[in-house]
């Protein structure tokens, strides 16, 4: 019976660890997380997660943020770059945050040069690396996962994120889908269509939006 006590005790105590290993990593309400260790972040139209469960270990991040700022005397939306953010989670939750500004110049400024603050719910602040990376695509349309992926396969920036850091553990095998010859064709065009510089894409929509054929 001692032995059954010590046995449930020690179990006890590894899972009170693996829960205590996992910790979050929380948004500032105007930042959007968009792409967690390359997987894009699930997110509805008018709204994007305020916490993310890390990984322990390295975690890399990408996020921009929307703020309502003055400009010319009226309140207006500055939506900025995307940033991508490495740093190592501890096993405390993380915080991330930043000094909110109040006009259009400071807000540009603060794209050119961020300032973000990265803390743990200890107080403790976390070393981290962020640099801003621009990607190619119209408002709505833009494929943040694979930004990423390039980013990291590329491999010269300072938050890249190497492949063995992103091999998934545990992630069960997904076996390929059968896609019938009109699924393909989408998925060839959406493939053509992100790799399409920002202005080679509006003219793609301006000549598709003159050539649609009417639903009957």
């Amino acid at each position: 019976m001692r032995k059954l006590i010590v046995a449930l005790t020690l179990l006890t105590g590894s899972l009170s660890w693996q829960v205590s290993a996992e910790s979050t990593l929380t948004f500032n309400k105007e930042i959007g997380p968009l792409v967690l260790n390359g997987s894009e972040v699930a997110t509805d139209i008018f709204s994007s997660p305020s916490k993310l469960t890390l990984e322990a270990g390295t975690n890399q991040v990408l996020f921009a943020l929307g703020q309502l700022v003055v400009e010319d005397g009226r309140r207006t939306k500055f939506n900025s770059v995307p940033f991508i953010l490495r740093f190592s989670a501890p096993t405390d939750d993380v915080v991330l945050s930043y000094q909110p500004f109040r006009t259009m110049e400071e807000a540009k400024k603060f794209d050119h040069d961020p300032r973000f603050v990265l803390k743990s719910a200890s107080g403790e602040m976390i070393p981290f690396q962020l640099e801003s990376l621009h990607v190619n695509g119209m408002q709505g349309m833009k494929n943040y996962e694979k930004a990423v992926q390039k980013y990291n396969q590329k491999g010269t920036g300072i938050a890249v994120l190497s492949t063995e850091q992103l091999a998934p553990v545990g992630k069960p095998s997904v076996k390929p889908k059968t896609v019938n010859a009109a699924s393909s064709q989408r998925a060839i065009l959406e493939a053509g269509f992100n790799d399409l510089s920002a202005q080679e894409q509006q003219a793609f929509m301006m000549w598709a939006m003159k050539n649609l054929k009417n639903a009957s």
